[in-house]
């Protein structure tokens, strides 16, 4: 039998977006420098080591938190006995927690970089190592659209969702995939929708379960 989450654990969602956002603001606080020479940016990460730190360890605990997401998900999807998507749903949270802290991991290495004295980084190392992060946008975006196909799915099989959150969930997943699109995607759209699903789940997290859709998986 699945253990039926705690009412708190529903908020994990929520606890992801708030965590990420906060850490962009710290990383970015500084402003755009996506136009700053090599120059500038080693001085970004020469001066800005402190920063870094701080904003990808709270960037890192919103992808902790994503997990927890997509273990309640996990727990409700198989409650209506539909395993095979409640074990994509997990996996697809857990793939997207790896590759979302990619976003930040080289930055956050060119600044300890930085402040080696006996390697220090390069200017053309420190350009590198800003845009390195770009090509985790795709891979995070493909396993968000995974995660909310499978959530969508569900709850058109199920009442997990009410339907149009299920519909919404299948929009936001083809936004996630489809090119020049998914970067908005990703930053603007998924949050919002993992926010409307924390709610549901939140204002329903005390309710009697949902009982097995007819022809759900055994």
């Amino acid at each position: 039998m699945n253990e039926r989450p705690a009412r708190w654990e529903s908020l994990a969602g929520a606890g992801a977006v708030l965590a990420w956002l906060v850490a962009v603001l710290i990383v970015e606080g500084s402003g755009d420098r996506g136009d700053e020479t090599a120059a500038e940016l080693l001085a970004y990460f020469e001066n800005e080591e402190g920063s870094l730190y701080i904003g990808a360890l709270i960037f890192f605990i919103g992808s902790a938190l994503i997990i927890w997401f997509g273990s309640v998900l996990r727990t409700r999807i198989a409650a209506s006995r539909l395993d095979r998507l409640a074990a994509i749903a997990f996996g697809s949270a857990v793939a997207l927690a790896v590759t979302s802290t990619g976003l930040i991991v080289p930055q956050l290495g060119a600044a300890l970089a930085a402040g080696e004295s006996d390697t220090p980084l390069s200017e053309e190392a420190a350009q590198a190592l800003w845009y390195a992060g770009d090509g985790f946008i795709i891979a995070s975006a493909v396993f968000a659209a995974s995660l909310a196909v499978t959530v969508g799915l569900a709850t058109l099989r199920s009442r997990l969702l009410p339907t149009w959150l299920g519909w919404l969930s299948l929009v936001v997943a083809l936004a996630l995939i489809i090119p020049y699109v998914q970067w908005a995607a990703i930053f603007f759209a998924f949050p919002i929708w993992i926010l409307l699903v924390t709610i549901f789940l939140w204002q329903h997290s005390n309710a009697a379960w949902a009982e097995p859709a007819i022809g759900a998986e055994t």
